[in-house]
């Protein structure tokens, strides 16, 4: 039980956090909406500081794409995230 539970409240982040990408991303000329990782960061952070984790699962899931394997803050402010 308590591994659904945990899966179920992943699953629930993994939400919120393309809500977020949505409400605060542009929509693209290809229909996508994209956000900088700087611009998700400051604004995830204020909710949950395992963004980082959040937006691999979504990527592993095929919600989201963004380039490299791991994404750290300052370095890569200017890596585009975007909701598939």
């Amino acid at each position: 039980q308590r591994g659904k539970d945990a899966h179920s409240h992943v699953g629930k982040e993994v939400q919120e956090l393309c809500l977020i990408i949505r409400s605060t991303g542009e929509v693209g000329e290809d229909g996508h909406v994209s956000v900088t990782f700087g611009q998700l960061f400051e604004t995830y952070v204020t909710i949950s500081n395992k963004v980082v984790g959040i937006l691999l699962r979504a990527r592993k899931h095929g919600l989201v794409h963004f380039e490299g394997e791991m994404l750290w803050q300052g370095k890569d402010d200017d890596v585009i995230i975007t909701l598939l």
